[in-house]
């Protein structure tokens, strides 16, 4: 097996304890005590979603789907007759119990048993115990109070029915967590919750004595507490806080520093320090290396760069001001700066400072040129000489996923959800569509000109090779990648010969030195939704880099080429 490092961003989702350990579960795996778990030590995949103390014993779900079992063995997934369980909530109750809520509603099983029983339909994002074994149930369609005895549901009307935290106070008050605030109830089971008078700007917390205690929205670092006479008491952090935790009677926090515990005596301490290598966000869709630079970019957010003197250098990340909102598509390097394809268009960076380019809306893929960077946009192609081509002009749609320069010819290939085409002195002089017996799919992800072939990754079809022109074109399938949907960009070639492919849900794929075939590596990915790839350094590369939905990771290459097909 391949040495794989993995990193998350760090966040903390849940807590619990078990056997008096501290359960933390987030975006880097669950690390148990001072033991660390993740991927490439058993767990199925990186992030967690919400971890519980089951008679002692660690249980965990996993934010893209499933939960498990931690014993000493590792991670034992469950495995139910209902299918596969997307579960956000994990809850133990006095006799034993564990309660699951999933999207897929309210289940419950005994300790020991292998029968999972089924209490609600409805989708489940919060659990809380009230009186007489009754429990609530938050989520997306709602408040519902089931009893556990397999009577009716009662359903509890809310301010809104999107429901993310649930907690009773000391005096059997109900709170509510909404998109639109907090709502409290009366005292007793048929009252209906309302929105606290000063609750309108917390929608996350945590219920502690007899008040509702939230980070409210806006840049502040501080907490509210709202009592249930209408009062509300402000608290200056240490920084501001992302996530509000209740275990035993103390307050925790998730913060940009790590994760946080108020005492009465003290006030807030800092008790895990964030590991500096953590990602500012999971869904990494773009990355780069570039004179000892590495650059991520993330689909909800915007760049960030770690030195990278050595290929195997521990990783430090320092998020570009002001990119916050780009959504990133494709990065490039060109003349000592980094170009980057954005949703909020196009951009170079130089140092610390970032000025948009000219163009038109939203970018997704950037090319060298012989008279310089070509942009992909979604209303078509955008040349240096500010002219925009698009299906106006004869290409196949207008979206421009994919593009790849044949420096032979001095032509662009420009790949689109409804096929290829090619742009030659600034005419389409090619194209390739639905219905030509050509693409295995006419959605272009990815496309790498190779000088006497072009390769075409689709987005359900697999990858293809084009050669010859004319009478001699000629197309070739690799067939064992038929069923693949390899991601925006996530196709590159490394100096071997070998072609790399990230795909949606099936993790990544290589070619072999001839380009004969495609195999499949059984690797500890954090995800197997990879959505980009990149060779460290870019020049002489020693490792290959993988982003995906929930991380990245770093392979070197030595190993891989000793890999066997999965």
């Amino acid at each position: 097996a391949a040495r794989v490092e993995v990193v998350g961003d760090g966040r903390v989702s849940s807590l619990a304890l078990a056997h008096s350990e501290l359960l933390v579960g987030g975006g880097s795996g669950l690390l148990l005590g001072k033991t660390r778990l993740d991927v490439t030590t058993g767990l199925p995949f990186l992030r967690v979603s919400a971890v519980a103390s089951w008679r002692g014993t660690p249980v965990v779900a996993f934010e893209r789907e499933g939960w498990a079992r931690v014993g000493a063995a590792g991670a034992e997934e469950a495995v139910t007759g209902w299918g596969l369980l997307h579960v956000r909530a994990l809850l133990e109750t006095p006799a034993g119990e564990l309660l699951v809520g999933a999207r897929e509603g309210l289940f419950r099983v005994a300790f020991g048993s292998d029968e999972l029983e089924r209490l609600d339909r409805e989708p489940v994002r919060a659990l809380v115990l009230g009186s007489a074994g009754a429990i609530a149930c938050g989520g997306e369609t709602g408040l519902r109070m089931i009893s556990g005895s397999g009577a009716p549901a009662t359903v509890v009307s809310t301010p809104d029915a999107w429901i993310d935290d649930l907690g009773f106070d000391g005096s059997g008050r109900l709170w509510v967590a909404t998109p639109i605030g907090v709502a409290v109830a009366g005292v007793g089971s048929g009252s209906t919750p309302f929105v606290h008078p000063r609750g309108g700007d917390v929608t996350r917390g945590v219920v502690i004595n007899d008040g509702f205690v939230g980070v409210p929205i806006g840049a502040e670092a501080h907490v509210a507490t709202l009592r249930a006479d209408g009062t509300r008491r402000e608290e200056i952090t240490p920084e501001r806080f992302r996530h509000l935790f209740l275990l035993g009677d103390s307050l925790w926090a998730d913060g940009p520093s790590g994760l946080w515990r108020r005492d009465e005596r003290t006030g807030w301490m800092l008790v895990q320090k964030r590991d500096e290598a953590s990602l500012p966000l999971p869904r990494v869709t773009a990355l780069l290396e570039d004179r000892g630079t590495l650059w991520a970019g993330f689909f909800d957010g915007g760049l960030a760069r770690s030195p990278l003197a050595k290929w195997d250098a521990s990783l430090r990340w320092a998020p570009l001001d002001g990119s916050d909102a780009w959504g990133i598509n494709a990065l490039l390097p060109a003349g000592g700066a980094i170009l980057a394809a954005t949703l909020h268009g196009a951009y170079r960076i130089e140092g610390a400072r970032a000025v948009a380019l000219e163009g038109a809306g939203g970018a997704f893929s950037l090319a060298a040129t012989r008279s310089g960077v070509v942009v992909g946009y979604g209303q078509g192609v955008y040349f240096p000489e500010k002219r925009l081509l698009s299906a106006f002009h004869g290409l196949p749609g207008n979206q421009a996923l994919a593009l790849s320069y044949a420096s032979a010819r001095d032509a662009l290939w420009v790949g689109t959800p409804s096929g290829l085409g090619r742009i030659e002195r600034r005419r389409v002089d090619f194209r390739a569509v639905t219905g030509d017996g050509k693409l295995p799919h006419p959605w272009i992800t990815a496309l790498v000109d190779r000088g006497d072939s072009l390769l075409v990754a689709t987005y359900g079809g697999g990858v293809t090779r084009r050669s010859g022109e004319g009478r001699s074109e000629a197309w070739a399938p690799f067939v064992e990648t038929s069923a693949l949907k390899v991601n925006a960009g996530a196709m590159l070639v490394d100096p071997s010969g070998r072609i790399w492919i990230g795909t949606q849900g099936q993790g990544l794929w290589r070619s072999d030195v001839a380009q004969a075939r495609f195999e499949r590596l059984s690797l500890p990915l954090p995800s197997p939704d990879v959505f980009s790839l990149a060779l460290v350094p870019r020049d002489a590369p020693e490792a290959l880099l993988i982003g995906t939905d929930e991380g990245l990771a770093r392979l070197p290459l030595q190993q891989l080429s000793e890999m066997t097909e999965n």
